[in-house]
């Protein structure tokens, strides 16, 4: 097992880190196919929120999380859900998709090298840490491998 350069490691969660994306609502509409009049009425009714903004323009701009709801929101609406119904599962989804996200940013320790293919390193699978979990894409296939603690790059 060989782990990815630490310099790279440590910028992975910078690049993963949605929060700092930003859209004018001109792009979230192009984005979903939503229209800019359907997002203001959807923030009339309180199903979506721009973000606060202290620029001079005063430009209406949406966060990722906001985004990825008029997605599912969108969808719920294609599927014949009426606002208020779509909305409410919206909320649901994003909250499932909240605690996998903190699942993840917890757990995942970095891409080591096993057998030769890049395998996400999930930290420590029994309780004294002397193995650890990894997941790995097999051409499309995802198994899970328990191997032996190894030293990562710059431990001893």
């Amino acid at each position: 097992m060989r782990p990815i350069d630490n310099a790279l490691e440590k910028l992975l969660p910078e690049v993963l880190n949605l929060e700092s994306f930003r859209f004018r609502i001109s792009e979230i509409s192009t984005m979903t196919g939503v229209s800019t009049r359907q997002l203001r009425y959807w923030e009339q009714k309180g199903c979506i929120a721009p973000m606060d903004r202290t620029d001079p323009q005063k430009a209406r701009m949406y966060d990722f999380r906001t985004y990825v709801g008029v997605r599912i929101m969108k969808a719920f609406l294609d599927e014949g859900y009426r606002l208020p119904s779509a909305a409410e599962k919206m909320a649901g989804v994003l909250n499932d998709m909240n605690v996998f996200r903190d699942f993840v940013q917890q757990a995942f320790r970095g891409i080591d090298l096993v057998d030769g293919k890049p395998a996400v390193n999930m930290g420590p699978f029994d309780a004294d840490g002397k193995k650890t979990l990894y997941g790995i894409n097999d051409d499309g296939k995802i198994r899970y491998d328990v191997r032996d603690k190894q030293p990562r790059m710059g431990e001893q």
